[in-house]
């Protein structure tokens, strides 16, 4: 990020739908006949949900989606005219979190609707409020997840289509799941989260190592510290794909309980491929570590509130530039999840002690991460609060030692 504060605006309005139709009249003419309307030029979009992977403790996130409005400007009013919608009875209910054995995830066919021709610049998702539920990881039942009613009606994610005349249209888009619920106590509450991924059959895929999967490895594509795309293992094999990367440069860092941070460096994707890291006979093995916890309180300086999408808490590391290796320094995201909506309270858990590891990416060669120096030195994290319209704030100190034990009462002030 740091526009790891994009991630986190709330997006949101939604309206009453109203149809648009074009018509055009002739003028009258000697045998006063009139010209026949022009007919509607229309084109239609096939909307698909695409799935999250089970990265933040819930086996389930379980929304109904009643409808889908569509317009052609940017306009919030609920009450506005001009929106187009598509209504579903009953309300489709989606579990936005696939099984962690689905590898790459799934898309779910929503539905299509007819649009007059032009440029639309959003969608609105209107959730049923009392249709929101979650399971915890390992549970045997789900449990309320709490769906106010401005966020059930006023889900808006930007979009940017062009409706051709005749033509079909794909739109796949995503709640983030992991982000889009907090905690509050010990309730959980959905602030919803859309974006549009992108819609390309890159990305980067691999293996790690059987051994540690116990410890609820989860596998992310970063840059720069700005986690763009998280997913976990296959429970049995450890297989992964972290699906739908746009052409760049990303490191894929991958974290285990109990376990030292490996990162793969440097790894490219182009094209509609899928860059391999790791092998089912030369998987991405992560070493063992003691870990430790951070912990704190989130406060806001007056005048300054909470704000109503939730602030979040970071744990990051600079991997220092080695000349031998021939990688550039570059910050890994450790652990990212929000603070409690009421309290401010916040636990950053399984923070490895030992050294964090490296290994530059290398086309069909085997990788193994190796101890890499970081700017703070073993065990030691740098501690952000992140939230819409505050500047980053780290806490008392931007090298927080755990390499010997748990560190509690790091609090920040949000100015």
């Amino acid at each position: 990020m740091h526009t790891h504060t994009a991630r986190y605006l709330g997006l949101a309005a939604s309206a009453t739908a109203a149809t648009l139709m074009l018509t055009a009249c002739g003028g009258g003419s000697d045998d006063d006949s009139a010209t026949a309307p022009a007919p509607a030029t229309r084109g239609t979009i096939a909307v698909s949900l695409a799935s999250n992977a089970p990265a933040c403790g819930f086996d389930a996130v379980n929304l109904a989606i009643s409808k889908l409005r569509f317009r052609q400007d940017v306009n919030p009013d609920p009450n506005a005219g001009g929106w187009t919608e598509l209504s579903f009875s009953p309300a489709k209910r989606i579990n936005l979190l696939h099984p962690a054995s689905t590898v790459g995830g799934t898309n779910t066919a929503l539905g299509e609707i007819a649009l007059p021709t032009g440029d639309y610049a959003q969608m609105s998702v209107v959730l049923e409020p009392a249709g929101g539920s979650l399971r915890p990881a390992g549970a045997a039942n789900d449990v309320p997840l709490e769906i106010t009613a401005t966020a059930a009606s006023n889900v808006r994610v930007p979009i940017n289509l062009k409706v051709e005349d005749g033509r079909k249209h794909e739109l796949l888009f995503e709640f983030n799941a992991c982000d889009s619920v907090q905690p509050r106590g010990a309730a959980h509450v959905l602030l919803p989260r859309p974006r549009l991924p992108h819609q390309v059959a890159s990305g980067i895929g691999g293996f790690v190592d059987p051994a540690a999967l116990p410890g609820n490895v989860v596998i992310t594509a970063q840059k720069g510290g700005t986690i763009l795309a998280t997913t976990v293992p296959h429970p049995a094999t450890g297989e992964f794909v972290l699906p739908r990367l746009a052409p760049d440069t990303y490191d894929v860092v991958v974290q285990g309980n109990g376990r030292a941070t490996a990162v793969i460096g440097a790894v490219p994707v182009a094209g509609s491929a899928v860059t391999r890291v790791g092998s089912a006979a030369a998987p991405i093995r992560l070493a063992s570590s003691a870990v430790s916890t951070i912990s704190g309180q989130v406060t806001y300086a007056a005048p300054a509130v909470a704000p109503v999408d939730g602030t979040w808490i970071m744990a990051s590391q600079t991997i220092s530039a080695d000349p031998a290796v021939g990688n550039a320094a570059t910050t890994v995201t450790n652990r990212l999840q929000p603070v409690d909506l009421a309290t401010g309270n916040y636990t950053l858990p399984n923070l490895a002690r030992a050294s964090i590891q490296y290994a530059l990416y290398k086309p069909n060669q085997p990788l193994v991460p190796a101890n890499a120096a970081s700017s703070g030195g073993n065990g030691r994290y740098r501690i952000e609060a992140l939230a819409a319209g505050y500047i980053n704030k780290t806490g008392s100190s931007a090298n927080i030692n755990v390499s010997s034990g748990n560190a509690s009462g790091v609090n920040i002030s949000m100015p």
